[in-house]
């Protein structure tokens, strides 16, 4: 299987993965003022913070339930060296977290929402 090797300054942080992903994923996030010119963003206007999470979501057979997985959520500094190795392996660290993936009646129900209040406010919205 893909497994993540994840490093934050040298130290490993861990081993992301499991036999039944089909996403595996590592993003580091910078969110406010990043720039001179920036107006920065809501709860961030003077500041920023930036984070590293790992994530998956699984793909499991004979219908069973499908789970997004978190392995890490950190928060970085400037000047953190992150490295990610990508290699296969047996085993890897366990999830900390999970929560049920969304199924196909949940976007169904969505869509069907959606609709409803445009049909209902289709008039605001085609400028009769």
């Amino acid at each position: 299987m893909i497994v993540f090797e994840i490093e934050l300054n040298g130290e490993s942080l861990g081993r992301a993965g499991t036999d039944d992903l089909s996403v595996l994923t590592a993003i580091i996030t910078a969110v406010g003022k990043l720039g001179p010119n920036s107006q920065g963003a809501a709860e961030y206007e003077s500041n920023y913070h930036a984070d590293l999470s790992v994530g998956g979501l699984t793909a499991r057979a004979n219908a069973a339930e499908d789970e997004h997985l978190d392995w890490l959520k950190r928060r970085l500094a400037p000047g953190d060296i992150v490295t990610i190795k990508i290699v296969e392996s047996t085993s890897a660290d366990s999830p900390t977290s999970s929560k049920p993936a969304r199924t196909d009646d949940v976007f169904k129900q969505q869509f069907e929402s959606a609709k409803r209040f445009y049909l209902e406010n289709r008039d605001k919205f085609d400028g009769s």
